[in-house]
């Protein structure tokens, strides 16, 4: 079992996506999935649409959905109404905090 920490931004959280999943103090979802799991299966176990998620990233850097987890990785699905945001965020090299890898 893999537990990582899944943080759903704009519209898929306020659409109510993850609701009743238990969530960390900073407001991540904490979700268990199979040993092998992708970034495709979070999606698919948080129940949002794939054609919903614009974007992905794991610790802070911008992934396809095929791309292999590991435990305690931070998981953001970004739908189309804010990717644009986060692609222009991550071209001025700016650490604001919001997702970004400190370990590397």
């Amino acid at each position: 079992m893999v537990m990582v920490n899944v943080l759903l931004s704009g519209r898929l959280q306020l659409d109510g996506y993850g609701r009743g999943k238990p969530t960390n103090a900073d407001g991540t979802i904490r979700l268990g999935l199979d040993d092998g799991s992708t970034v495709r299966e979070v999606i698919k176990k948080m129940g949002v649409p794939t054609d919903r998620v614009a974007l992905t990233m794991v610790n802070g850097r911008q992934c396809p959905v095929g791309s292999g987890i590991k435990p305690d990785d931070r998981v953001i699905l970004i739908p189309s109404d804010v990717a644009v945001l986060w692609r222009f965020l991550g071209k001025q090299n700016l650490d604001m905090g919001i997702g970004y890898d400190t370990k590397h």
